[in-house]
């Protein structure tokens, strides 16, 4: 026998989606659908056209929406923890004050989203699609964005300590005041991105791309950065304290007060000696030619060491 969920307005929940169809269907019997402070945990609704609910206080946990249509829904203070959401249609929606710990998001759609103070701890979200989202003050600790394209999103204030976000697209993405502390990023590209006052110490971005990208101000202090593009990008101000810079590339970007102490440059190419003049070296650092710093002008050690 189906098991009938009565909502607290006294009607059915299928009395209320059946409502919503005939809302989105435009017919005049239609009411949209709005749910607030109802606990639904565990419910299985996988591939329903959602679009446009409205979801408030109500709690999903475990709930099964595989591949549901929810674009332009609206959540506020809504709860999915470990609910299953892979492939949802969540673009923009408006979401915030909600919780996604450990749901499953593999391949998303959040484009133009506009999500806010929402916590995304240890949710997978892999191969998501967020172009044009605006996220502020969201929780993306542990999470897995790995292959997720964020092409023009913009991020502020948000966390993302101990995520991965491998072979991730942020192309002309902007972050303000963003944490990716101990974060692993092989292979992202972040080419004509703004990164400004963000905290990416101890994260592990071997191979990144940050072509024309800018940075400045940015800490990259112990990163692993080996083999890492930089070619054009403003690293004016970077904190590159203890990095490892490996065979990074720096063909024309602007190193005006970067902090190279103790970072390791063994191999470096395409840097300059005026480069290395403006920024900040001492004897802890490694220069390209793998001897110690501090650098001096006219010394060579801005050509790379040959095998």
């Amino acid at each position: 026998m189906e098991t009938v969920i009565t909502l607290n307005t006294g009607n059915s929940l299928n009395e209320v989606l059946h409502a919503h169809a005939q809302w989105l269907a435009g017919q005049p019997t239609g009411r949209r659908c709005i749910l607030e402070n109802e606990t639904l945990n565990e419910l299985r609704l996988g591939g329903i056209d959602w679009q446009g609910v409205i979801l408030k206080g109500t709690t999903l946990l475990d709930a099964e929406l595989t591949g549901a249509n929810l674009n332009k829904a609206i959540f506020d203070a809504a709860d999915f923890g470990r609910a299953l959401l892979g492939g949802v249609d969540l673009s923009g929606a408006q979401i915030s004050e909600s919780q996604f710990g450990s749901s499953w998001l593999v391949g998303a759609i959040l484009a133009d989203a506009k999500i806010r103070n929402t916590g995304f701890r240890k949710a997978n979200l892999a191969q998501g699609r967020f172009q044009g989202a605006v996220i502020e003050s969201c929780k993306f600790h542990g999470a897995i964005l790995n292959s997720g394209s964020f092409h023009h999103a913009r991020f502020a204030t948000c966390d993302f300590s101990e995520s991965e976000f491998n072979s991730a697209q942020f192309f002309r993405t902007q972050f303000h005041a963003c944490r990716f502390s101990a974060a692993q990023g092989a292979g992202a590209n972040f080419s004509n991105s703004r990164m400004k006052s963000c905290d990416l110490a101890r994260a592990s971005l071997g191979g990144a791309k940050f072509f024309q990208a800018d940075l400045a101000g940015t800490q990259l202090d112990r990163a692993w950065l080996q083999g890492a593009d930089f070619r054009e990008a403003q690293l004016n101000g970077v904190l590159f304290g203890r990095a490892d810079l490996t065979e990074a590339r720096f063909r024309g970007a602007n190193l005006l007060g970067a902090d190279l102490r103790g970072a390791d440059l063994t191999g470096a190419r395409d840097l300059v000696s005026q480069q290395l003049t403006q920024a900040r070296t001492d004897e802890t650092t490694i220069l390209p030619n793998a001897t110690r710093g501090p650098y001096r002008k006219h010394s060579g050690a801005e050509r790379p060491v040959t095998a």
